[in-house]
């Protein structure tokens, strides 16, 4: 008979356990290690991708605000109009201030806004019609861009129309354009033709023309217009006092009430004898914009006496009851560095340098394909504008294009990171060596950084100095 053993069961030693406990512990660092490690490398991939995209969405902003540049619905000054065979009266006189109180515009300010459509400095613009200006970072440029609105108010994704806004009207009924004959003038006022509007105000805004006659070849706009006596009282003096046998042609009206100008179906409801136009459609009326783009610096919520380097703009708009550049929108974070190079058309394609004092010259009178005296849409040079080499009225009359430099840094810092390099924003040298006056040194600071560059042809200027070959 067999005798049943009985065995006792058996655990982990205290060695095995010891053993099991230190390799868990070690897959458990291991894995831990991972973790941390991919947390670190998302972490940092979220700051490179933010920094790629901030880069990026900032050129595009720029971008799409600079190709509207001089787009006035319709309008183009005498001075780029190549079929205008009179000498320009409006040829820009001074570089216009975008904070000029707008109750102060007269003829001049109206003719220089909207002859040079963009303009840059590396000072901030100040005055009456900037609210609330904020400072800018020290070695960053000011962009001002200037244009129509593209789309009319209250029409597809268009902002409504908004009471006491500026917007801008074009006339596109030849009634208006050949207006009528002056009943006479005097130092700073016109009285128009006997059948203008016998309202009063009607004309506030609008910018005429007089195109024969005692005076002709003067721009002026209305200031205020008395209905009963038909009196146009106008922005500036007179150049020469119209009178009687001044002819005049409305241009375009700049203002926040009345639009009476009207689309070309006007013909058949008016002629230069039978003015105001009663019947028609009135003429689309599109809003003012002016931009101004700058860097301003806005403190680190989550880094106490670090800041935020930020693109903002401040926009021309009207806010509680004032019409004028509104207090500064914050853009896009961790745009550092700002600089705008523009190129300027002020050779034509004869070789002979752009001249607005005189009526358009032709090499070709009879075909008309080569103007020696006016721009052929093409940069001849590329410049900065800054406090120490400002740039002149005419370089910005003549700005047909515009290149941009944005130096982008991460909104927060790589403890493990050294920016040790040197960013050039703006032009290089014929060696490709950045010149000194470009060249932004190594900051290690532990921030990463990127340069960003793009150019952009002002389409609505250049496109009207080209002729065909």
């Amino acid at each position: 008979m067999k005798r049943r053993v009985h065995r006792r069961g058996r655990g982990f030693t205290l060695i095995e356990l010891m053993i099991s406990m230190v390799i868990s512990l070690m897959i458990l660092a291991a894995m831990i290690g991972i973790f941390v490690n991919t947390s670190a490398s998302h972490r940092e991939m979220e700051k490179t991708n933010g920094l790629i995209e901030n880069g990026r969405i900032a050129a595009q902003l720029l971008e799409d605000d600079l190709v509207h540049a001089g787009y006035w619905g319709g309008f183009v000054p005498q001075f780029d109009d190549l079929s205008f065979a009179a000498a320009p009266a409006d040829v820009p006189t001074s570089i216009p201030n975008p904070c000029r109180a707008y109750n102060t515009w007269n003829s001049s300010h109206r003719s220089n806004l909207l002859g040079i459509a963009v303009q840059t400095s590396d000072v901030l613009p100040t005055g009456a019609a900037c609210v609330s200006p904020l400072t800018k970072k020290d070695g960053t440029d000011v962009l001002t861009i200037r244009h129509a609105e593209p789309c009319v108010p209250g029409v597809g994704n268009c902002a409504p129309d908004v009471a006491g806004r500026l917007y801008m009207q074009m006339s596109s009924c030849k009634a208006e354009k050949n207006a009528g004959t002056a009943q006479g003038a005097a130092s700073n006022t016109l009285s128009l033709s006997a059948n203008a509007s016998n309202t009063s105000n009607t004309y506030i805004g609008l910018t005429l023309r007089t195109v024969s006659g005692i005076g002709a070849g003067q721009v002026n706009s209305v200031l205020s217009y008395n209905g009963g006596t038909q009196t146009a009282t106008m922005s500036q003096p007179w150049s020469i006092i119209p009178d009687s046998t001044t002819r005049y042609s409305f241009e375009y009206l700049l203002g926040t009430t009345s639009f009476p100008l009207h689309k070309m179906d006007c013909e058949g409801t008016g002629t230069p004898a039978t003015l105001p136009i009663t019947g028609g459609t009135a003429a689309d009326k599109r809003r003012f914009i002016s931009n101004i783009y700058y860097i301003h610096e806005y403190p680190h919520p989550d880094a106490p006496g670090e800041v935020i380097p930020t693109l903002v703009r401040s926009q021309f708009d009207l806010a509680g009851g004032l019409i004028a550049h509104q207090a500064p929108m914050a853009l896009i974070e961790g745009i550092e560095g700002f600089r705008v190079v523009l190129g300027v058309d002020n050779v034509s394609d004869s070789g002979d340098p752009v001249n607005y004092t005189s009526a358009i010259a032709w090499a070709d009178p009879a075909e008309k394909t080569s103007p020696t005296n006016r721009g052929d849409g093409a940069p001849d040079e590329f410049v900065r504008c800054t406090a120490a080499t400002a740039c002149t009225t005419d370089d910005l009359t003549n700005v047909v294009a515009v290149k941009l430099y944005l130096l982008v840094r991460s909104r927060d810092r790589t403890a493990d990171h050294f920016d040790d390099r040197t960013y050039c924003l703006g032009e290089r040298d014929a060696d490709g060596s950045c010149p000194d006056a470009n060249e932004i040194p190594a900051a290690n600071d532990n921030y990463k950084r990127h340069v960003f560059s793009t150019s952009v042809r002002l389409t609505n200027v250049s496109a009207r100095r080209e002729t065909p070959p």
